[in-house]
């Protein structure tokens, strides 16, 4: 009759580990058999069998057998299923936010891609979203053969914001209103569109507007245009200025003329930049070209149509700048930033202002109060009116000492965000001299003429390399 393995374990030759879960059932062989010991006992199986091990028996368990007890080592004998957790329910949104295009060639052949010809609607009682309800989970199994209960999946909800409301108990949702869909971040409104059918002048007046815009004209100087929603104009954008919740999208070009101002949570989209003002939350996208112009994006600024080309100016990106031609021949100072949100560097060169403010008013109540009290030890009584002004100081300097330690506290938490941010500048054809690169803290100041050039920032200096085209 064959000996059982239990003898080996007793003696501690092996040692059947099983995890908590159960998942897991582990044998270490101390002291290897040799054959003539082998012949001697059980099949592991029958070992495993009689420890209530039944399931998940690797295969190498099933074929070497009790001859795996030669070696010494430690093996995964057994191996349950964990279970899965179902997939959660998920928000069908059944609208689009994508502008249409029209491919239209023109006599050359060539594609016009801020060809916008309509901003999704709906009307009133549309269906815009339905709940896809929770899966159920697959049960787990663990070594033993007992089977481990799976969670289902989470149910979703669907947020409604603006003139949408909630039916069938919440699984589905509908238009109150015509107007236009969006989603912004996971919440659904419809905003209504204003339309005006040619230039925003002295016709039409400033626009000031709850949903989205869509001007088939210019916006003319001196005016201005605001929209909670997008805003698409067909013309030109002149020294106006135009402020969004959304996107904004020109089809012509922003001659600001030094007073012009863009301003979006989203992104804007122009052919052409001049003398501008224009700050995105996302993305700025031009077609053409960038002239001695104050752009800034929370994610990338893209200047590489058929031209490419940004001169003069700063161009301030979170994390990409990708141009065709950066600069000029004539050597025209341009500045372009990289790897901070230009919010955040806003921020920090606000507080750095702030704080020489705090520190000139604690100064200036210095001397004050050193002259205040040459009065008292002279011998000089204050009266009230002197009085009522070392009150006011007081308080005055008190404000200024908390306002100096924000500020020293904020920047300090700036200063490690700015010195750790990192990105990207990426020149598609030329740099020219008398450009300035800053990525994060660093800076690099362009002195020749260089061809197919990126820009990044490695070991704390920033470095040249070859230009490579983004994968997305």
């Amino acid at each position: 009759m064959l000996k059982s393995l239990k003898l080996l374990e007793e003696d501690n030759r092996i040692q059947l580990f099983i995890s908590g879960d159960g998942l897991r059932a582990e044998l270490v062989v101390k002291k290897p058999l040799t054959e003539e010991e082998l012949s001697s006992y059980e099949e592991l199986k029958d070992f495993l069998t009689g420890k209530g091990i039944v399931a998940g028996i690797k295969e190498e368990v099933l074929e070497e057998g009790k001859k795996l007890l030669q070696e010494e080592g430690r093996y995964l004998i057994a191996e349950g299923k964990r279970p899965q957790r179902g997939k959660d329910g998920e928000v069908k949104v059944l609208f689009t936010q994508e502008l249409e295009k029209r491919w239209e060639e023109d006599e050359s052949g060539r594609v016009d891609l801020f060809d916008f010809v309509k901003i999704p609607e709906v009307k009133e009682g549309d269906l815009l979203a339905e709940l896809i309800p929770p899966r159920e989970g697959i049960p787990g199994q663990d070594v033993f053969g007992k089977e481990i209960p799976a969670l289902p999946g989470r149910p979703a909800k669907i947020r409604v914001g603006k003139n949408v409301e909630l039916i069938e108990e919440g699984t589905k949702a509908i238009a109150k209103v015509a107007g236009r869909p969006v989603l912004v971040g996971k919440t659904i409104s419809v905003l209504p569109l204003f339309e005006v059918d040619g230039d925003v002048d002295v016709s039409i007046g400033n626009i000031s507007f709850v949903g989205s815009i869509i001007v088939r004209g210019t916006i003319r100087s001196g005016f201005k245009v605001e929209a909670e929603g997008d805003i698409e104009v067909w013309g030109n954008v002149e020294a106006a200025t135009v402020q969004s919740q959304g996107n904004v999208i020109i089809r012509g070009g922003i001659f600001g003329r030094e007073k012009g101002l863009v301003r979006a949570r989203g992104d804007v989209k122009a052919k052409v930049i001049e003398n501008a003002i224009v700050e995105a939350g996302q993305d700025v996208i031009v077609g053409e070209a960038v002239f001695h112009s104050q752009v800034s994006a929370g994610r990338k600024v893209i200047v590489n149509g058929r031209k490419g080309l940004a001169v003069g100016g700063r161009i301030k990106a979170g994390n990409l700048v990708w141009v065709k031609t950066l600069g000029s021949p004539m050597g025209t100072s341009t500045e372009v930033m990289v790897g901070i949100d230009p919010a955040l560097r806003d921020e920090y060169n606000y507080l750095l202002e702030e704080l020489e403010k705090a520190k000139k008013q604690l100064a200036e109540g210095e001397k004050a109060f050193q002259a205040i009290e040459e009065q008292r030890n002279a011998g000089k009584n204050l009266d009230r009116r002197m009085v009522e002004i070392l009150e006011r100081l007081k308080k005055t300097c008190r404000l200024a000492e908390e306002k100096k330690k924000f500020c020293e506290e904020r920047l300090e938490e700036l200063e490690e965000i700015i010195s750790g941010g990192e990105g990207k500048v990426l020149i598609e054809e030329k740099v020219y001299p008398q450009v300035r690169i800053t990525v994060g803290n660093l800076a690099y100041l362009v002195r020749d003429e260089i061809p197919y050039a990126s820009f990044y920032k490695k070991d704390q200096e920033v470095v040249m390399g070859s230009f490579e085209r983004p994968r997305s």
